[in-house]
């Protein structure tokens, strides 16, 4: 097999097609042909024939076998990462067309993490409909890095999450919208949760948990908070990323927790739930908005401003 300028120049101007870059793209992630078969729905054989054809055209390889593992040669790696860009821009691309032939005005594609207090998304979005009636609107609830990665995949064009990450991609920017405190809760039912009932950090020593995800940022500095305070945080009774869960449960009267200042505020004036007389969990209150620069659109850019305007007034309400 013998790579040579003209190979290469045939290969990019006939050779390559969209169905290679897809099939190239889930190897790179999926790392095996019969996982890469079943996500296509053919046969194993079908994929190694078109790894083939690849590879002839090209002139050079693009993978190495490794067990049952196949492996990306340097030009495997490069032809990937090129065309998971690639098919990124042909998806952002068959959607923009689609809005324009049926006469939609935009679409924006929204994500946030479970933390970020309801009242500041439901209110940009109140401010969205309302300056854009004719534009249209979706919002998924998930972790930040599955957000991200929707982004870089080109199914989400803004996301809100609790912290600050560097180093993701080169057209990925971020904005701090507000900062805000996380306190300690419990449901009114909690032996803590009477409102004239004396609380001090030797209380929380015994006490059963829900915690983010161990390893998580938040997980850590809280854990590490309350060992400043001499409270050994055990093996938690439930880790949860899931804000309903958590609030079921803290409402039944077993459980301590955390929660942002507002939505805890909510709650307790509800008064389904008691925010504890200790110092708040500062570190983590930062909102922060991302976005990629090289696929902002006017909607997208209402909708962020919508956020900004919302935030504001949830800074100034607490």
């Amino acid at each position: 097999m013998t790579t040579t300028d003209n190979s290469i120049e045939r290969f990019f101007r006939s050779g390559l097609k969209l169905g290679h870059l897809r099939m190239l793209v889930t190897l790179g992630e999926l790392r095996q042909v019969t996982r890469v078969a079943a996500a296509f729905h053919v046969t194993q054989p079908a994929i190694s024939k078109q790894i083939g054809e690849i590879e002839e055209a090209l002139g050079a390889p693009v993978v190495r076998r490794v067990g049952n593992a196949v492996e990306l040669t340097g030009i495997g790696r490069v032809l990937v990462e090129r065309g998971r860009e690639i098919l990124r821009q042909i998806e952002l691309a068959r959607r923009d067309v689609s809005a324009l032939t049926t006469g939609t005005a935009g679409h924006v594609r929204f994500g946030a993490v479970v933390t970020i207090p309801q009242p500041l998304i439901a209110h940009a979005v109140e401010l969205f409909t309302r300056r854009a009636p004719n534009a249209s609107f979706s919002f998924v609830e998930a972790t930040l890095d599955r957000l991200l990665k929707m982004m870089d995949e080109g199914n989400l064009d803004l996301a809100l999450g609790r912290n600050r990450v560097t180093g993701h991609l080169a057209v990925m920017r971020n904005e701090s919208l507000h900062h805000e405190p996380f306190v300690f809760v419990v449901g009114t039912q909690h032996p803590l949760g009477a409102a004239e009932a004396a609380v001090s950090w030797r209380d929380l020593q015994d006490v059963r948990w829900i915690t983010p995800m161990r390893g998580s940022p938040a997980f850590t500095t809280m854990a590490e908070i309350l060992a400043e305070h001499g409270v050994t945080l055990q093996r938690p009774a439930i880790e949860s990323s899931s804000l309903a869960l958590n609030l079921s449960l803290l409402r039944g009267g077993g459980f301590v927790s955390i929660l942002p200042l507002s939505l805890a505020r909510r709650y307790a004036q509800r008064g389904t739930m008691r925010v504890l007389p200790l110092p708040p969990l500062g570190p983590l209150g930062d909102a922060i908005l991302y976005w990629r620069e090289d696929t902002t659109t006017p909607a997208s850019q209402l909708f962020a401003a919508c956020l900004r305007e919302s935030s504001a007034e949830l800074i100034d309400a607490n």
